[in-house]
């Protein structure tokens, strides 16, 4: 029995000598793979990068947003608890630079690239910082950093107040509200009060608007702050109920570079600021823009408030 085996095994063994291996599978046992073959690999994986990296970079982005957006509720909460805590006043909310605390609800003035871009300490010291403990909560993470010197640095703070809101002036151009009781037109689901502001105009708290901006003459309409592009060129934007809303913008100006007030005839945009930023008796009436029809006349004195 054991013969037998052996004489088996010898045969075997003989068999896969390489002399008695066709040349076929002996170039197959090296274990190399050909041109073509390798080729085909690259060109698969290729293909699955190019259709799997935009998706990847589409649920990215979405996280960013859904975070940011998490982010300004925080700080929209923070503002309705400071308004709980003082008699249902709002934050101040006047604008310019060093102006002191108590005056307006955060100081620093970010408007180029400096110090004030990074200095988490005016967040702490805000009106708002006692219920704003997590500094991170100032800023979309979809931010770039600021370029101070040979290291890029975090910038801190990219929201500002509705400049309506909070503003320490009364005018007969504009409504400005001090109180949350004041929201009443538009209503406290119509009216912006935290944004997120473009890094190339946040300077300082507050998101400044045109105040004598008429709706029957968009050709004197004027972009002054912008409204961040961060979500597929749109904007985290809280309202007076609490609630947060993502705002694409679609002018070439609004989506534009340019830091300084500049007029923008005709911008949509800037009217659906205007219309959920605050009201005005003379510009209640539709308008027509840029060759499209006036929408139908409303009862209401809040018609052009209620769109989005």
């Amino acid at each position: 029995m054991n013969t037998d085996l052996d004489a088996q095994e010898m045969g075997i063994r003989a068999a896969f000598k390489p002399g008695n291996v066709s040349p076929q599978i002996q170039r197959r046992s090296r274990g190399a793979f050909t041109l073509i073959e390798l080729l085909t690999v690259i060109a698969v994986v290729a293909i699955l990068a190019g259709m799997l990296l935009p998706s990847i970079a589409r649920a990215r982005s979405k996280a960013r947003q859904i975070q940011c957006g998490s982010n300004l509720r925080q700080v929209s909460l923070a503002f309705h608890l400071y308004a709980d805590d003082h008699l249902d006043t709002v934050p101040p909310n006047r604008d310019g630079e060093d102006i002191p605390l108590g005056e307006t609800w955060v100081q620093g003035w970010l408007g180029l690239p400096g110090p004030d871009c990074t200095n988490v300490s005016f967040l702490r010291q805000s009106l708002l910082g006692r219920y704003l403990t997590d500094v991170t909560l100032w800023r979309c993470p979809s931010t770039g950093p600021v370029k101070l010197g040979p290291t890029p640095q975090i910038r801190v703070r990219t929201v500002s107040i509705n400049g309506f809101v909070g503003a320490p002036v009364t005018s007969p151009s504009a409504t400005t509200y001090r109180k949350r009781g004041d929201f009443l037109r538009p209503g406290p689901s119509d009216l912006l009060t935290v944004m997120e502001e473009r890094v190339d105009t946040i300077n300082d708290g507050s998101f400044a608007m045109q105040w004598d901006f008429d709706a029957r003459r968009p050709a004197n309409w004027m972009l002054r702050d912008k409204p961040a592009l961060h979500h597929n060129s749109g904007a985290n934007l809280s309202f007076g109920d609490g609630h947060i809303e993502t705002k694409r913008w679609m002018n070439p100006a609004t989506l534009s570079r340019e830091r300084n007030d500049m007029l923008s005839p005709g911008n949509r945009d800037i009217a659906w600021m205007q219309e959920h930023a605050t009201w005005r008796e003379a510009s209640t009436a539709p308008t027509a823009v840029a060759g499209n029809p006036a929408p139908q006349a409303d009862s209401s004195p809040f018609a052009l408030s209620h769109r989005r």
